[in-house]
């Protein structure tokens, strides 16, 4: 992960200005400049931890002085009340920092904590958990750095990095009559390398899909029993092709969908609606002057 990167930098100085952090009218009124604590980031949960290099940059920019130690690797899985990092500095610039820093580390160790227990439910099985392109404007980079973090996938970052042929791509070139497939179908000759994905919802889609032949399919919110019969007349069609998932899969159907034998599963709920992972800041001492 490049900490440096323009999208990351941006929600830095957005997540300051909009907390109006480096004004802090309560911390100016009761804090004297002088004074200086130290703090322990400390887990209220058990989990895994994700973000701390993105916390530590936060502090550092409303105050260069402020020293940020972890006390776990990032990745790592925590147990409630163990200490994650200890930060030391100027009393008002940690307390001013303290909400922009928790609430970065608090989402993005969410999603890895929530990741963590997906993947375990697959264990035993080869079916990798990958996560969408449901995420928070201007959040992407980082909300798929904690699902890696928490032992997931990444599936494509952009709608330049792969073909996806979804339902309303077909519905479109369908009603206007265009020869999609034809012009798919060149594409894949002209350019191997581009990896052309196709979703299937219907009868149609399959038989469109058993024509065309891509590397991969996702088949999108059907039945077990329809799920079982299309993976069967793909695989027996084009004996190398990746099978997805997907389509409003829940924690509780993870596992008897990786049960159908699947190569890969995908879930927006890993970025789209994770809670929160529970940390607080404590002060531990503090250093009048």
């Amino acid at each position: 992960m490049n900490w440096n990167a323009p999208e990351i930098l941006a929600i830095i100085r957005s997540a300051i200005r909009e907390d109006d952090a480096r004004t802090d009218t309560t911390t100016h009124l009761m804090i004297q400049p002088s004074w200086r604590v130290e703090a322990s980031v400390v887990a209220k949960q058990a989990g895994v931890v994700a973000g701390l290099p993105l916390a530590q940059k936060i502090l550092k920019t409303l105050d260069t002085s402020i020293r940020f130690k972890p006390i776990i690797s990032e990745g790592a899985s925590v147990r409630s009340g163990q200490r994650i990092a200890i930060i030391r500095g100027k009393a008002g610039s940690v307390l001013s920092g303290e909400r922009p820093m928790l609430n970065a580390l608090q989402h993005l160790s969410g999603i890895a904590t929530f990741a963590h227990a997906q993947v375990k439910k697959l264990s035993g099985t080869r079916v990798k958990l990958y996560d969408t392109r449901k995420t928070l404007p201007g959040w992407r980079l980082l909300q798929k750095y904690a699902v890696r973090c928490g032992g997931a996938e990444n599936h494509r970052m952009s709608l330049g990095d792969e073909v996806m042929i979804k339902e309303n791509h077909l519905k479109i070139a369908r009603l206007v009559g265009s020869d999609w497939f034809n012009r798919v179908r060149q594409s894949m000759k002209k350019r191997p390398s581009l990896l052309i994905q196709m979703e299937i919802q219907t009868e149609q889609d399959l038989q469109d899909a058993l024509r065309l032949k891509p590397p991969r399919v996702l088949l999108d919110n059907l039945s077990n029993q329809t799920l079982k019969r299309m993976m069967r007349i793909l695989r027996k069609a084009i004996p190398d092709i990746q099978i997805e998932l997907t389509g409003g899969v829940r924690p509780e159907t993870l596992r008897s969908l990786a049960k159908l034998g699947p190569d890969r599963i995908s879930m927006g709920r890993l970025t789209h609606s994770v809670p929160v992972f529970d940390c607080s800041l404590d002060i531990t001492r503090v250093y009048p002057r």
